[in-house]
């Protein structure tokens, strides 16, 4: 995720199981006000991708098919992998939310 997120940066992430938003109006629960379980273009997210389990990617989200509860990702990085290799992506795929970062010291 370079020029972003730089080698030795600390990110704090939100885990947990998060619902697409939506782009038009929909009532979200307390727990969604108050931990953000939802995730929508521009959020960068960490993703695991159903073909290779365990293995954790942070991505951005730069497409949302809601009615086939599908994302699209893409690296800050233009030489980064990204959906322009793997194609669409499982909604669920997102594990965790990025929500701060702690810069590396130089």
């Amino acid at each position: 995720m370079l020029p972003t997120y730089a080698p030795g940066d600390w990110l704090m992430a939100h885990w947990g199981n998060y619902a697409l938003k939506s782009s038009g109006f929909v009532p979200m629960t307390i727990l969604g006000n108050i931990f953000g379980d939802r995730v929508t273009v521009g959020d960068v997210v960490v993703i695991e991708r159903p073909e290779y389990p365990g293995i954790f990617y942070i991505k951005r989200i730069s497409e949302i098919r809601h009615q086939a509860n599908q994302i699209f990702v893409s690296s800050d990085n233009p030489e980064g992998t990204d959906s322009r290799e793997w194609g669409w992506l499982p909604a669920v795929s997102v594990q965790a939310k990025i929500i701060s970062r702690v810069r590396k010291k130089k």
